[in-house]
């Protein structure tokens, strides 16, 4: 990455101070608040650019350095309306007013590509391309946003608490924070994300002619299962050290019917099981098996992964993954697969009392990254833990759930894509 030096830095926001900042609000809601300098939008040649701020209601966590938070962003973007693609120029991140991290990077050397529909950066984008017919007013706004979506008609919005920023270093130049005279409210139509964990519009399967490589040509809601930036599975190689929080769980309510979808064998639970991630409380829903598993460690794949799915009031996911090696049998397991039924059969309810921790393992350290949905629509912005402690299932028992699904269940490990893996 180049990086520009102190004294273009000091030049630039000496310019940048001449006018006072006016900030207008795009978009808010329970996670972030995004406003845009309309003071600082200029174009030159093709591209257009202006600073945005995203400010959010809970600290965020730096990927590059998982022990630094902060709770606002300042974003310098360019955009080319013309090809509908952005690129990110300088980032600076605080926590209360106080300057923590800090990257630039030559706007020649950004790399433009066409945001996910629905982010802040769209968001962003839609008003900047847009601005010098809705100065004013989020109508058209509403109207021309349709044209950002119909250029990738992909899935909705990844979670808006997840952000790609730039890698960072630290920093001491800041941006014009000066108090804005402003805040004119501009309100897009932007819609919360809809995660499924199955698709029922269009057939898709793991191998032949609807397999991963085709899922993104399947359907426009499938979009992001070929242009996803931070899609899922992925193999856990490299990793950043951090002080990660204990899992916190509560895992006593039993199972209360098992379903096979065609696509995985699916266990629902009884309502009360619970999981806190950054404090945020996940009630979980379900958990599928996967044969062989989906992530991969260090290259090596195990016979089984367990994806527990737990969401949150406002639907943003978190999947705890657990491993299965071959060994012993799990009574729990067994207590379930007695009552697996046909593909499409509808549900069976589960006569046995089988209950979280029968499935999870002792010792609870943990990977954490951000990835995605591993089924279509491949939607985004999911939280994953990764248990490092593998359970044991026998032979018989992964083998019997392999073929209720008639093979391989697992989707290829996908690329990383600068995400950081954090231990």
């Amino acid at each position: 990455m180049i990086r520009i030096t102190a004294a273009i830095m000091m030049s630039f926001f000496m310019s940048a101070n001449c006018n006072a900042a006016t900030w207008v609000k795009l978009f808010e809601n329970n996670t972030s608040k995004i406003t845009l300098d309309k003071q600082s939008i200029l174009q030159k040649d093709n591209l257009k650019r202006a600073w945005v701020k995203i400010e959010y209601k809970v600290p965020q966590q730096n990927l590059e350095s998982p022990d630094k938070e902060y709770n606002t962003s300042k974003v310098l973007w360019f955009f080319d309306c013309g090809s509908q693609k952005s690129a990110t120029s300088q980032v600076f991140q605080y926590l209360d007013d106080q300057l923590v991290y800090s990257v630039a990077i030559d706007s020649k050397q950004a790399e433009f590509i066409e945001p996910v529909p629905e982010t802040d950066v769209d968001i962003a984008m839609r008003y900047i391309c847009f601005s010098d017919r809705t100065p004013e007013t989020g109508s058209d706004i509403k109207a021309n946003s349709q044209v950002s979506k119909a250029n990738s008609e992909a899935t909705k919005s990844q979670d808006a608490n997840v952000k790609k920023d730039l890698p960072i270093a630290a920093g001491n130049s800041k941006p014009d924070s000066q108090t804005p005279k402003t805040d004119e409210e501009i309100k897009p139509q932007v819609k919360q994300p809809n995660f499924k964990s199955d698709s029922s519009k269009v057939h898709w399967s793991y191998e032949g002619k609807e397999g991963p490589d085709i899922w993104s040509k399947l359907s426009p809601d499938y979009f992001l299962c070929e242009f996803g930036r931070n899609q899922s599975p992925i193999n856990i190689g490299s990793t950043v050290h951090a002080s990660l929080s204990p899992l916190r769980a509560l895992q006593k309510f039993p199972a209360k019917e098992i379903i096979n979808n065609g696509h995985a064998i699916q266990v629902n639970f009884k309502e009360g099981n619970m999981l806190v991630l950054d404090n945020d409380p996940y009630q979980m829903k379900e958990v599928q098996f996967h044969t062989p598993s989906e992530n991969t460690v260090n290259g090596i794949s195990y016979p089984m992964e367990a994806e527990f799915i737990h969401s949150d009031s406002k639907g943003n996911i978190t999947i705890v993954s657990v491993m299965f090696k071959e060994g012993k049998a799990n009574s729990a397991l067994s207590n379930l697969l007695v009552q697996i039924p046909a593909a499409d059969n509808g549900p069976a309810q589960v006569k046995a009392r089988v209950v979280l921790s029968d499935l999870f393992p002792q010792e609870k350290t943990y990977y954490r990254l951000s990835g995605s949905l591993t089924s279509p629509p491949c939607n985004e912005g999911v939280r994953w833990v990764l248990m490092k402690s593998a359970m044991t299932a026998s032979k018989e028992q992964i083998e019997l759930l392999s073929k209720s699904v008639r093979g391989h269940n697992n989707r290829p490990v996908q690329a990383l894509n600068g995400r950081l893996i954090v231990e």
